[in-house]
């Protein structure tokens, strides 16, 4: 049976694996940068999945956002070539930008906090593991 630490963390007392904790500490962030599926995975068997699941939803959220605005900026251009393009630009594609503004504003703060909990949680993991006897970070996280 894997050792388990138990320790404080803004999310809370938790109780995690050695190899959880370094993964967390060390690897989560690369991990999610590379393979969001296989974050979200991970995080949810230590039990963490409600904090990756949003981490995810926030970035196909943006991902989603990014392909409105550019199809707001292709249907502005296409409307541009035309005699009637301001009364379109600004009856039909201008508000649909200021709405895209308002989600993409409310997504990056709700992102910002996420990853704010997640660097937290990784911090919070990194000194537990320092308070293991002996213990010593894994070679690959000290670059």
């Amino acid at each position: 049976m894997p050792i388990k630490l138990e320790f404080a963390t803004p999310e809370g007392r938790i109780s995690l694996s050695i190899d959880d904790a370094q993964f967390m500490a060390y690897d989560a962030g690369e991990l999610a940068m590379h393979s969001t599926r296989d974050f979200v995975e991970r995080m949810e068997s230590m039990g963490l999945g409600e904090l990756a699941q949003t981490y995810a939803r926030l970035q196909a959220q943006t991902e989603v956002s990014v392909m409105e605005l550019r199809e707001a900026r292709e249907d502005a251009e296409a409307w541009l070539g035309k005699k009637e393009e301001s009364s379109v630009i600004a009856e039909q594609i201008m508000p649909r930008v200021e709405a895209l503004r308002e989600t993409i504003a409310r997504t990056q703060a709700d992102l910002r906090e996420n990853i704010e909990r997640l660097a937290a949680l990784s911090a919070a993991c990194d000194c537990a593991l320092h308070q293991v006897p002996g213990y010593q970070p894994p070679a690959r996280s000290q670059r």
